[in-house]
């Protein structure tokens, strides 16, 4: 065993975060001087068996730091903690770094899995991981600790599941690895102004997790994961800032967006975004449903020329396109009961609107197999296309064509969790949504996510042509009285701070609009609200209304008359006292706050 040469070190940066490490490898994380976050144990789940830190079957064997320069965040120094890994009488160096820098007020663990295939034939689950660096205690840490904490997780962006509490050894923290996003950290007794950390993962989106033990939150990749690659490594970032909640997200998020070179000029330049539009989906009038005794092609028409706003775009939902087996789609093309003339045609009879259009998970009976490399679900029965060929250029081609400027991929839940190959492959999550990115680059379309969760929209720094995404449920669930939502000043903060625009949904502008697909009796309270919310999120405004029932005058408060929306420059956000006080009573409702600049 190598001789550990010194008894702690404390690594520095000009700010008031910093990291303190022993000897025996533990590492406690302080705000100006008051402990915040201390360590509990590095460990690894390979060959069906878990080798741990904490019984020594995982032992630390020296300890090194280095220095270094990245050209995105600057300088930084790092103590690397060295663990022996034997398995099978081969050893391996398991590699854990501490980094802290110089001009950005972080600190970074980056773990380095050695140069070793590492297999299981017993995953785990997807709610956990299979390798744990770094680890923290969930704890109150003194009697004059009152820390709460607030998280962004599960569908629609973190938002169907955000949730918060106070920081403490009884709180749930994580529900699901899997479905699990940033946490935020700050101090109750400030009401979230000043000191507040952000715990996320920073690299290996789609492949690893943040997730609870007991009272330990670890970040690893995920359980389900059946083979790690020889030299794999992933981080996460304990991120700083003293002003408060709304600020260190928007500070973090910025970092983020700096080390993957995100361009927000698409977000910027976006059509869908920057002009009224007219949405078919869930929550819509026109939601699988027509005009009376008309087709779909007649109907989408007659939206187009007779309800008198300045629409720049429509967009087709689910239900023009072929689906199969457990609804997934077959093929990606009009369906002739819906559009007998083709969508050329109806682009053309639109007197060339722009269009957006929705896709959702692919079946395993889908047509493209026959030509495309496609990975099968035999138990799910859905598919996805492996990316390593030319798919998602010749699929986004000939969309262009007909006018699509704006691809929806929805249902990525659904795509990730319920499809095996995505839950056992280190790589495949990743691959596919580079290789839809690269291809809309390719051929100058945007895309939108909907049904993501929070690795969905990390993955986003990588792929600047996705510029929006959903952050609320969908509009039919409040239109039937089941959920209020417009309240979206959670999942917009996360989701902007990485350079995404929040959509909250389509709305009415109208209270009551009689044989709407709904049940039981849909009706919109306040469509003011709803126009008011959809203007300030910053995201795409796209009305759903039937073409009778549309109250041009309501609608035309958020824009000018040629359609441009009069927007802020940043999001509708919950405001720092009242997300305080979420997590002291853990039921308030969002009252949100504006910027301008």
């Amino acid at each position: 065993m190598h001789l550990l040469v010194f008894l702690f070190l404390i690594i520095g940066c000009l700010c008031d975060i910093e990291v303190l490490i022993d000897q025996k490898g533990a590492y406690n994380i302080s705000i100006n001087t008051r402990l915040w976050l201390r360590s509990s144990h590095t460990a690894l789940y390979v060959d069906n068996k878990w080798y741990s830190s904490a019984d020594n079957s995982l032992p630390l064997i020296n300890i090194t730091y280095a220095q270094g320069y990245d050209l995105n965040l600057g300088s930084w120094n790092e103590t690397r903690l060295i663990y022996d890994l034997l398995r099978n009488e081969t050893r391996t160096n398991i590699v854990g770094h501490i980094r802290q820098w110089s001009l950005v007020s972080a600190i970074t663990f980056h773990l380095d899995t050695g140069d070793q295939i590492m297999t299981n034939t017993i995953s785990l689950d997807m709610k956990h991981v299979r390798t744990i660096f770094p680890s923290f205690n969930i704890e109150q840490i003194d009697i004059n600790d009152q820390r709460g904490y607030f998280t962004f997780e599960g569908i629609m962006a973190g938002d169907g599941d955000n949730h918060a509490g106070f920081w403490n050894s009884s709180s749930k923290v994580i529900h699901s690895g899997m479905q699990s996003g940033p946490v935020v950290l700050f101090n109750l007794t400030q009401r979230g102004e000043d000191d507040v950390l952000v715990l996320s993962p920073f690299s290996r989106f789609m492949a690893t997790s943040l997730s609870q033990k007991d009272n330990i939150l670890q970040y690893g990749v995920l359980g389900s994961i059946l083979t790690i690659s020889a030299n794999y490594n992933h981080s996460m970032i304990v991120f700083y800032s003293s002003h408060g909640i709304n600020q260190c997200i928007r500070e973090w998020g910025e970092t983020m967006q700096r080390v993957y070179n995100r361009t927000n000029q698409y977000r910027l330049n976006d059509l869908t975004i920057n002009y009224l539009g007219y949405y078919t989906d869930a929550g819509g009038y026109y939601y699988y449903n027509t005009e009376q005794e008309i087709n779909y092609e007649e109907t989408i028409v007659d939206i187009h020329q007779q309800i008198l706003l300045p629409l720049h775009y429509i967009q087709l939902d689910s239900w023009w396109y072929y689906q199969g087996i457990k609804n997934g789609v077959t093929q990606w093309t009009a369906r002739p009961d819906i559009f007998p003339d083709g969508l050329q045609v109806v682009h053309r009879r639109l007197e060339n609107i722009s269009l957006a259009a929705h896709n959702r998970y692919w079946a395993i009976d889908n047509v493209y197999q026959e030509k495309y490399s496609f990975i099968l679900d035999e138990i799910n029965e859905k598919s996805l296309p492996i990316g390593n060929d030319s798919f998602w250029i010749d699929l986004f081609t000939q969309a262009h064509n007909w006018g699509l400027i704006l691809y929806e991929q929805d249902w990525l839940i659904v795509q990730t969790i319920h499809f095996i190959p995505t839950c056992t492959d280190i790589h495949l999550g990743h691959q596919w949504l580079m290789s839809m990115g690269e291809a809309a680059e390719m051929i100058d379309i945007n895309i939108q996510y909907c049904m993501s969760l929070p690795r969905h929209i990390l993955t986003a720094l990588q792929i600047p042509r996705v510029t929006q995404t959903r952050v609320s449920t969908d509009y039919s669930f409040h239109l039937t009285g089941k959920v209020q939502q417009w309240t979206i000043g959670i999942s917009s903060m996360f989701v902007d701070a990485l350079g995404l625009a929040p959509f909250k949904d389509v709305f009415w502008s109208t209270s009551l609009q009689p044989d709407a697909p709904y049940d039981p009796s849909p009706m919109e309270i306040l469509p003011e609200r709803e126009i008011l919310i959809a203007t300030l999120s910053t995201g795409p405004v796209g009305s759903g209304d039937a073409i009778n029932y549309t109250n041009v005058s309501r609608v035309m408060k958020c824009c000018r008359q040629d359609g441009l929306i009069l927007k802020p420059d940043r999001p509708l956000t919950m405001i720092n006292t009242l997300i305080s006080d979420w997590a002291f009573y853990n039921n308030v409702s969002q009252v949100m706050i504006k910027h301008s600049m």
